[in-house]
């Protein structure tokens, strides 16, 4: 299987996903906000799009499916717990459910906290891990909470879910938000130079396509994965001393709201 990434570089930064089985020549895509672009990437690759995954019930991540169900025939799914809001599915969601994708497969995670019907999508590629996240951990961020989520639970999700994962996981995300996201980490921790040096060598790319980033890295760059840190904790004086992991990400959430 790959993942084929379809940056669109709009106002949203938006990035649709194609998981692509070459041997079966089918593909599953995620998120598709663009359809024009989805399906003339799946033409370009040879595939046909047998399913749209959509992984949280926002309108820009599942408006789509109406239409990618028209030009595609392929079968709508969706989370479970989004299907009061969310109408055409023709498979409803659970944690632990595993999608074909030609010859292989994605496995399904509940990831509640953006939104509390979210879900990611774990997979291999070339025999490396991978997980496309939604909207709920970006390169060095996490979800906002503010239309449907709640942040303690984004927070059990990060720590619970996300951060055992091993170092060499990489982190497919709905939008790409990198570069903005590492401003906040050098606001609460200006001296972390991981942050810095990627921050640096953003700045000097000239090519559009993203950035993704491991979850090794996302423990040296982004703040809501580095609770312990001193200089995140003495940044944030309204915390209760002495404050917990969680206390910090909840800071850490209420600032990144206001800033």
């Amino acid at each position: 299987m790959r993942v084929v990434p379809i940056a669109l570089r709009n106002a949203f930064d938006h990035v649709n996903y194609l998981l692509v089985c070459d041997t079966a020549k089918e593909a599953v895509a995620v998120d598709p906000y663009d359809v024009e672009r989805v399906t003339a990437e799946a033409a370009a690759q040879g595939v046909k799009i047998t399913g749209v995954v959509n992984t949280h019930e926002h309108w820009d991540h599942a408006g789509k499916n109406a239409e990618m169900k028209a030009r595609t025939g392929a079968a709508i799914m969706a989370p479970r717990a989004a299907a009061g809001t969310l109408e055409g599915l023709d498979r409803m969601l659970v944690d632990g459910d595993t999608i074909p994708v030609g010859t292989a497969e994605i496995t399904v995670r509940a990831v509640p906290g953006h939104t509390m019907a979210s879900i990611a999508l774990f997979g291999e590629e070339d025999g490396a891990a991978f997980v496309i996240s939604g909207d709920t951990l970006f390169g060095a961020g996490v979800g906002n909470c503010g239309y449907g989520g709640d942040a303690p639970t984004l927070q059990e999700t990060i720590s619970g879910v996300f951060a055992p994962l091993a170092d060499e996981t990489r982190v497919y995300p709905g939008h790409d938000y990198l570069k903005r996201n590492l401003t906040f980490t050098l606001a609460v921790e200006p001296g972390n130079a991981a942050a810095r040096a990627l921050a640096s060598a953003l700045e000097s790319r000239d090519d559009a396509a993203p950035r993704f980033t491991t979850i090794g890295e996302e423990r040296a760059i982004n703040p809501f994965l580095r609770p312990g840190s001193a200089e995140i904790r003495a940044n944030l004086p309204e915390l209760a001393d002495p404050p917990s992991d969680a206390d910090v990400f909840l800071a850490l959430r209420k600032r990144r709201d206001s800033w």
